[in-house]
């Protein structure tokens, strides 16, 4: 790839980042505003003034609702009973493959420059998985955030003939376990951003134009859970529409978004924390680090058309 097209896509992903960031502050913001009443007394107890801590995060929300708000990504494909049928035929006519993603490259890493904010947040890496890990702090009573991603871009087998489809899936699953909560309040966010091309060469990755971007968690902290641990996912599924000659390629933004107030929060890099890529059909950790493709040409996806038309 080269330098023009790498700062292309570095800047797209930085872009569809600061969405996510806007996102979860835009909802977190909107939460505190709903919890005042139960938070007043944990103010009280910090020595912070409730109608102050009250009127910042009415600036904070009236200006993150002002923001553009990111539209869904519009994918234009087959029917849904279509697309169904033709996962339903796969077994026999055209099976899912497997491909082992990457290790991902670091991305964006921002953290406040407020002088009442320390630490740092991050992640081990190894090919499609991700152990995060975060010591910060925030003597401030309003939360501040740290923003980390990881970046994969998996090329896929180059189209022999065209045009056809390509599907693809696979699951982003995470999990953050916590070190103590000692914290007047915080978030804590995992999404997975995704892109794709059917000209890896010529139209690289550009995460500023999803085919897709969901949350696998979005919570509030401290939470309530004994021991502190949060984990959820995320299904990604979509098509690329193929060129003959080309190479197709899939880009994943997997994103980790902390905030803290009054406090320190750390998330513990152990077996309980982790972001990584699977299969549908994993079995075993095995399957861990891969997704899966189909390929169906355009004369079978025309042919199922048809007949569940008749």
């Amino acid at each position: 790839m080269s330098k023009s097209k790498s700062s292309k896509n570095n800047s797209s992903a930085t872009e569809a980042a600061r969405i996510a960031r806007a996102e979860a502050q835009f909802a977190t913001v909107g939460n505190r505003l709903k919890t005042l009443s139960a938070t007043e007394p944990l103010l009280h107890a910090y020595g912070e003034d409730p109608k102050a801590y009250s009127a910042e995060l009415t600036k904070q929300y009236a200006a993150l609702a002002s923001r553009p708000r990111p539209s869904a990504p519009v994918v234009k494909d087959i029917s849904p009973r279509v697309a169904l049928t033709l996962d339903r035929l796969a077994d026999i006519f055209g099976p899912w493959q497997t491909v082992a993603v990457p290790t991902a490259d670091v991305g964006l890493v921002e953290k406040p420059n407020s002088s009442k904010t320390s630490g740092d947040a991050g992640g081990v890496l190894s090919p499609g998985y991700i152990i995060p890990y975060a010591a910060i702090s925030n003597s401030g009573s309003q939360e501040q955030w740290w923003v980390n991603t990881w970046q994969y871009v998996i090329p896929l087998p180059i189209t022999p003939t065209g045009p056809g489809r390509l599907a693809y899936r696979f699951y982003v699953q995470a999990g953050l376990e916590f070190y103590r909560q000692n914290f007047l309040s915080g978030s804590a966010h995992v999404y997975a951003t995704v892109a794709i091309t059917n000209d890896l060469a010529g139209h690289p990755i550009d995460f500023s134009q999803p085919a897709s971007s969901t949350f696998a968690i979005a919570e509030d902290l401290p939470t309530s859970e004994v021991p502190p641990l949060l984990s959820g996912y995320t299904a990604v599924n979509g098509h690329i529409d193929l060129v003959a000659g080309k190479t197709p390629a899939i880009g994943i933004l997997c994103g980790l978004i902390l905030s803290v107030a009054q406090g320190e929060l750390r998330v513990t890099p152990d077996y309980y924390s982790y972001i990584f890529l699977t299969n549908p059909d994993a079995r075993s950790n095995a399957d861990i680090g891969k997704i899966e493709y189909r390929i169906d040409p355009i004369f079978w996806v025309e042919a199922v058309a048809a007949k569940l038309t008749e």
